[in-house]
C-alpha cells in the first residue's frame, strides 16, 4: 500500500522542546507552496504507478496554510498520480488554527483525518512549552470538527514533562479518553540540543525526569488507555476498538524516492 507525504515547514511560533525543520517566517510560504507543486511534476515520472491511499500533510504545521494553497497541492496530485478513489487523506493541525470556517474549508477540500496538536491539556504546561493555543481552545476546536464531519481524528499529546507528575499525567490521559478520538500519540519528551529547552538545560534551568519515574508514567499511561480500549500498536501510538490506522511511519517502510528537494514530498 502506497502513500504520499508532503512537509509543510512552517509554524506560527517556535515551540520550546521541537527542533523539527520549520520556520516561523511566512514571508517564503507562497514560494515554497509552489517549489512542492513543482517537485510532484518532477516526480511524476519517478513514482511507481501503484495508487496512493493516503496522502499526509505534515510539518511544522500544515494546517497554517490558507485552503487556496492545500487546495492547490491536493489538486496537483490528484491530477498527476494515480490515486484510489476514496483515499484517506491527514492533515496535521494546531487548535488555534481550527476554527469553524476552516474546518467547513478542510472538509469541502476532502481531508477526512485530522492529526490535532494538543500535547497537554493544562494551561501552564501548554504555556511552559510554547504553545499558541489553551486547553480550552483545544477541546472547543476538537468538538468543532466533530462539529464539521471529520469521523477520523488523531491528537498528540506529550508527556514526561520536567517537573511532571503522576497527577499531571493521569489528567491529559483521561482528558484524551474523555474526548474519545479514533488515535491517540503520546509522545515522550526528549530534549534536543538545538531548542529552547535544550539551551534551558544547559545552563541548569529545568532536568529532565529521572529515568524510572519516565518509566514508571509510561506503564501508567498504557494500562490506562488499554483499559480504555485503546490498543498500542506501536512505541507512541494508540488506536480505539483494534482498528490499526494508516499512520506516516508505516507508510514510509515502503519508500520509493531516495530523497526530495523543496517541500519534501516523498512516498
Amino acid at each position: 500500500m502506497a502513500g504520499l507525504y508532503i512537509h509543510i515547514p512552517f509554524c506560527r511560533q517556535a515551540c520550546y522542546y521541537c527542533d523539527f525543520h520549520f520556520s516561523t517566517n511566512l514571508a517564503y510560504r507562497e514560494r515554497m507552496i509552489s517549489a512542492i507543486a513543482h517537485e510532484l511534476e518532477l516526480q511524476q515520472s519517478f513514482i511507481e504507478t501503484e495508487p496512493f491511499h493516503t496522502i499526509y500533510f505534515g510539518g511544522g504545521t500544515p494546517s497554517i496554510l490558507p485552503s487556496s494553497e492545500l487546495d492547490r497541492l491536493l489538486n496537483g496530485i490528484f491530477n498527476k498520480y494515480n490515486v484510489v478513489p476514496s483515499p484517506e487523506i491527514t492533515l496535521e493541525a494546531n487548535p488555534d488554527d481550527l476554527s469553524k470556517e476552516k474546518l467547513a474549508d478542510l472538509k469541502s477540500l476532502g481531508i477526512n483525518r485530522l492529526s490535532i496538536g494538543i500535547q497537554s491539556f493544562h494551561n501552564h504546561i501548554l504555556k511552559f512549552i510554547h504553545r499558541a493555543h489553551t486547553a480550552e481552545e483545544a477541546v472547543l476546536a476538537y468538538e468543532n470538527a466533530r462539529g464539521a464531519g471529520f469521523e477520523n481524528i488523531s491528537i498528540d499529546l506529550i508527556f514526561s514533562f520536567p517537573g511532571s507528575t503522576k497527577e499531571l499525567l493521569m489528567t491529559d490521559i483521561r482528558g484524551a479518553i474523555a474526548l474519545a478520538p479514533e488515535h491517540i500519540s503520546v509522545y515522550h519528551l526528549t530534549v534536543e540540543e538545538k531548542t529552547v529547552f535544550g539551551n534551558w538545560q544547559r545552563k541548569g534551568k529545568i532536568s529532565q525526569l529521572q529515568e524510572d519515574d519516565s518509566a514508571e508514567h509510561f506503564d501508567i499511561l498504557i494500562k490506562t488507555l488499554n483499559a480504555a480500549n485503546y490498543e498500542q500498536y506501536e512505541i507512541s501510538n494508540f488506536c480505539r476498538d483494534g482498528q490499526l490506522f494508516q499512520t506516516q511511519f508505516r507508510l514510509l517502510e515502503k519508500c520509493t524516492i531516495p530523497r526530495c528537494g523543496p517541500g519534501s514530498a516523498f512516498l
